[in-house]
């Protein structure tokens, strides 16, 4: 008695078979990994963000800093810290402002001048990284951060301070400093939440 033999074709087609099989478990397993790590960088069932690392989902849903309600009422409010209170006021060290809910480059210290004004002043900004727009009392200019929108103060034009004849007063709750050679943290999305 003869015992049949696998035809060529037949093993070639067989292993076809088992290749395409392992590919389709393959994916499956990768696309329940992945809407796990969704679920999870969304909140997952306790809605914790924190212990999860960052997903598309959770940059969606939390694109900016965290502020506190100080730096809400300055940036979001279009609101005022105090004068001379401000942490940057009188700050003379070499480095970059960043903004402080997008960690946008705003101003760089060689911008930055003593004006005695009670906020910290700059004669520049970094190119395109301010905005200006007249303020809603119709009398100053507002100047906000070009990347998210975020209120930094006013501008004031003719004051005579320096050789640009320029004053953006800002409030340093609106502002994060980074000294010269530090790693800058990484930018946010592009338009903040509307409220």
């Amino acid at each position: 008695m003869r015992t049949a033999q696998a035809v060529p074709s037949q093993t070639l087609f067989q292993a076809i078979g088992w290749i395409a099989c392992l590919a389709v478990a393959t994916f499956t397993v990768s696309c329940t990994r992945e809407n796990h790590h969704e679920i999870l960088g969304a909140g997952g069932l306790d809605g914790n963000t924190t212990t999860t690392p960052q997903t598309p989902a959770t940059l969606m849903t939390n694109p900016y800093n965290e502020l506190t309600p100080e730096e809400a009422y300055v940036i979001e409010d279009k609101g005022t810290e105090a004068r001379n209170v401000g942490e940057y006021t009188d700050t003379k060290d070499l480095g970059t402002y960043l903004c402080r809910r997008c960690n946008a480059k705003l101003y760089v210290s060689k911008q930055k001048f003593a004006s005695n004004c009670g906020w910290p002043s700059f004669d520049d900004a970094i190119a395109d990284a301010v905005r200006q727009e007249p303020d809603a009392d119709g009398r100053r200019t507002e100047i906000l951060c070009a990347h998210c929108d975020g209120h930094l103060g006013h501008v004031f034009l003719g004051e005579g301070y320096t050789e640009k004849n320029t004053r953006h007063c800002v409030n340093s709750l609106s502002m994060r400093f980074y000294p010269e050679g530090e790693q800058l943290p990484p930018i946010g999305w592009l338009r903040a939440p509307k409220r």
